[in-house]
């Protein structure tokens, strides 16, 4: 793509096509107005359109080996006698430059002969290194008339607010101003996906707004001595405490729940009356826990609404009622928000089984509410978006109403020199928000806007928002990077936007003024360094939400009858594990084959006993536990996370986990279906299995081709249900099956079938096997697949075979370390996408 930044601000991108990122149309105003990912096209389906008629009249005639190769093995069926689907391959000739329509055809013949799905497998084929020479030709055509993919993106939403966040030292949710980005290559952050209109400069606006009053403070905080507490023991409060049926009592002053299920008890009592950073504390102790190990989930979020609650941790809840536990933990929290306790109990006590056991539960005796911690007036946020020279004052405004305290005023912010001082304000701000050296001129143009402001009549406040917002609007700001040219600030936006989800920091910035980032030695060390950083955590869970689909995992709730063991602190524990098991091999520089298998899990008491590991004690510390000789767990593909995110909460489906298989972690993601094919639906009652049903449906030959690379992968994970639990049976729902152990309410189904047959025609038996094909003999496509997931998220552009020098390049620099984690992060900043304009 070709992309230009004109003076009127708006970014025009020309349409492209390419392998692997597909064909996006953006109209003046930035707007997509078209877009195709070549990876979700169905492949077989284009070989039945009538789509190279008069191709072949203006595109140059293949070479002799690519004629030979159509003759011998394409033109039985797509030649002069015979044109299935009025294809004909007799007379077509390589795409010229510019001719989307014809590179988009190519690259579905390029994907057919590479995956196998053509020649068809009753036909002769052609040996591997014929397939080779094939596939590097016409792959090096493409790669030539190619063009550059710029790497103009704006911001995404969740980066949007971090920038927003970092730049006016605020804390306040900002993202949900925004609308969802779309995906692109399985990521959100991809420069073909992220289209700019006019309602979504709207909602920047209102984002902006937010922004700048959150750097406000409107009302005198209150001292953090008059904090908000509710002990329990205080027979005023208990009214306070909202409670919930299902055997909540109190026991020697405390609030004991045995339930863990929301609702969860809410402390209203204890919110806070403004917004602002607090300091939390909730005393628990265990009460009769006979033997099980009590935990407590802590939330904070709005008091009456069941969305938007916030996950704090998991605490193990120790002590007695004499000494209880005392947790701990710093939050921002806006007015009328409150702390949510969800009590774990596990081993779940049953009823009817353990009727001769007390009731164990988490005895809550206090809950407190300390701040706000920021008691600067004006603001420390305002003091670094205002300045604080005498000039500057707060001015107190009309009274508002508040239940919590009398005569109370809002303040706003004023000059005796508004001319001068807005000035100053809007000069500083704009180099710190566009992240380089600004030519006065186009500073001119926020500080002209803001003084008209001003001479309307506006007030100071009122003058230095329409500068601050309007600089927040601007391209400039919004886009990652806004310059054609890559030079030493742009290198600082992109190592900070990869690792951090936000603008580059002061020592960052530093070395692009010094020009000292176009050193490889500098990057390094500034890798390293960010890696170490507390805001890489960023990276951590947008890089794994997105590559793993982790933040779809609660967008279904598995069965209560199907799956009686799932529970909160379970779907909470497995995304603790995936993420705590991405940062052991980012900070130790494992090999990303270990994603496919590993002999070591990061896991806590909850986990181990859904895994069948013994030994483990404790939800609240996830540790590295080594894995019993011969156990099944080792690697992404065992974690519960990844197998409920590829399950729907009833069901598990072959068709859904093996092509989320070949997306992830193969990089050889599979066409959807073509029209008219029904979709596979496990039949939950039992009646027939899976295997029987999907065979039938390979019976069609159009299906069974690309079938013969999904259903492999995906019958090596029938292993696991779909809350991650090994089995042998399926569990139905009716049918006349064994009932379930501890009265539950489905029943033992059909035996769980486990083998395939590889593509290639390799055999495995169950799921272990599977394992070791993926990671036999010399097989590179997990680190390929990896390599170009971090090549995509780090370079926020679509990569297409035109690309394969760089992904090539980070194989190449991490085979040393067994591709490494880490290793491979340093290459992709090394890479020549990376340093592409």
């Amino acid at each position: 793509m070709v992309g230009s930044y004109p003076e009127n601000g708006n970014v025009i991108v020309e349409p492209t096509g390419s392998r692997k990122s597909g064909v996006t149309r953006i109209n003046g105003n930035g707007k997509i107005v078209a877009m195709v990912d070549h990876r979700k096209r169905n492949l077989m389906a284009r070989f039945f359109c009538s789509i190279f008629l008069g191709i072949w009249l203006s595109a140059p005639v293949c070479g002799d080996e690519l004629v030979t190769f159509f003759s011998e093995h394409c033109t039985k069926c797509h030649g002069s006698e015979k044109q299935e689907g009025d294809l004909r391959l007799d007379r077509i000739g390589l795409p010229q430059r510019g001719d989307e329509e014809a590179i988009e055809q190519w690259l579905t013949i390029l994907d057919s002969v590479e995956s196998g799905d053509m020649p068809p497998r009753k036909e002769p084929r052609p040996d591997g290194a014929r397939v080779e020479k094939f596939i590097s030709r016409v792959d090096d055509h493409l790669a030539s008339i190619a063009k550059p993919i710029p790497a103009l993106r704006r911001m995404t939403r969740f980066e949007c607010e971090k920038t927003l966040h970092d730049l006016l030292k605020i804390d306040v949710p900002l993202a949900e101003y925004l609308p969802e980005d779309s995906s692109v290559q399985g990521f959100d952050n991809v420069a073909t996906g992220l289209g700019i209109s006019s309602i979504l400069m709207e909602r920047y606006l209102e984002a902006a707004n937010a922004a700048f009053d959150a750097t406000i403070r409107r009302i005198k905080p209150l001292p953090p001595e008059l904090r908000r507490s509710v002990p329990v023991e205080e027979k005023n409060n208990r009214s306070a405490i909202k409670k919930k049926s299902g055997g909540v009592r109190e026991v020697a002053g405390a609030y004991v729940d045995p339930s863990p299920h929301w609702p969860a008890p809410r402390f209203d009592e204890a919110h806070p009356i403004e917004d602002g950073i607090y300091q939390c504390r909730v005393s628990v102790w265990p009460n009769d826990p006979g033997g099980r190990t009590l935990t407590a989930g802590i939330f904070v979020g709005p008091m009456f609404s069941t969305g938007n609650r916030r996950f704090i941790g998991i605490y193990d809840v120790t002590g007695s009622a004499e000494s209880p536990r005392v947790i701990e933990f710093t939050t921002f929290l806006q007015k009328g928000e409150t702390i949510h306790i969800l009590p774990w109990i596990y081993p779940v006590h049953v009823s009817w089984r353990d009727k001769h056991e007390k009731m164990p539960g988490v005895a809550v005796s206090l809950v407190e509410t300390y701040g706000p911690l920021d008691q600067d007036f004006p603001s420390k946020a305002q003091q670094n978006l205002f300045g604080n020279p005498e000039s500057i004052e707060m001015k107190e405004g009309p009274r508002i109403y508040d239940r919590h305290r009398k005569n109370l005023h809002t303040w706003y912010v004023d000059s005796n020199r508004p001319e001068a001082d807005a000035e100053r304000i809007i000069r500083e701000f704009v180099s710190k928000a566009f992240r380089r050296p600004v030519d006065d001129a186009l500073v001119d143009q926020f500080v002209e806007l803001t003084l008209t402001r001003l001479e309307n009549g506006s007030s100071f406040e009122q003058a230095v928002r329409t500068g601050i917002t309007a600089v927040l609007c601007s391209p400039h700001f919004l886009l990652v990077q806004s310059e054609p040219e890559i030079d030493d600030y742009a290198l600082a936006s992109r190592l900070s936007y990869f690792l951090c989800s936000s603008l580059p920091d002061d020592e960052l910035l530093s070395l692009a003024s010094a020009g000292k980032l176009k050193d490889r030695k500098v990057r390094y060390d500034q890798v390293e360094r960010m890696l170490k950083d507390s805001r890489s955590e960023r990276f951590i869970e947008n890089f794994t939400n997105q590559w793993l689909d982790l933040r779809d995992i609660e967008f279904t709730t598995p069965d209560g009858k199907l799956y009686p063991e799932y529970d909160d602190l379970l779907l909470q524990s497995m995304l603790l594990e995936t993420r705590g098991f991405f940062r052991h091999l980012l900070e130790n520089d494992l090999s990303v084959n270990q994603f496919i298998d590993s002999d070591f899990v990061v896991i806590n008491e909850r986990l181990a006993a859904h895994y069948g590991i013994p030994g483990v004690q404790g939800h609240e510390k996830f540790r590295i536990v080594p894995l019993p000789e011969g156990h099944i767990r080792g690697g992404i593909l065992t974690q519960a996370s990844i197998l409920k995110v590829t399950a729907n909460g009833t069901n598990t489906s072959p068709i859904i986990r093996g092509n989320w298989v070949l997306e992830n972690l193969l990089g050889e993601p599979a066409p959807p279906p073509p029209p008219g094919i029904p979709a596979v639906e496990p039949d939950i009652r039992g009646a027939t299995t899976i295997r029987e049903q999907m065979a039938k449906h390979s019976e069609n030959e159009t299906c069974a081709r690309c079938h013969a690379r999904i259903d492999p992968p995906g019958f090596a994970l029938e292993e696991f249900d779909a809350i991650g639990l090994k089995r042998s049976n399926y569990r139905t729902i009716g049918g006349d099956g064994e009932k379930g152990p501890n009265r539950a309410a489905y029943r033992i189904g059909h035996i769980v079938e486990t083998g395939g047959v590889m593509a290639d025609g390799r055999e495995f038996a169950d799921f272990v096997e599977f394992q070791k094909i993926l990671l036999s003999g010399e097989n590179e496509s997990v680190a390929r697949a990896i390599a170009e997931k971090l090549l995509i998220y780090g370079t926020g552009r679509p990569v297409t075979r035109a690309e394969g020098e760089s992904v090539d390049f980070i194989l190449e620099t991490s085979r040393k370390t067994d591709f490494g984690l880490r290793s491979m992060i340093h290459a992709v900043v090394e890479s020549k996408l990376f340093h592409q304009p």
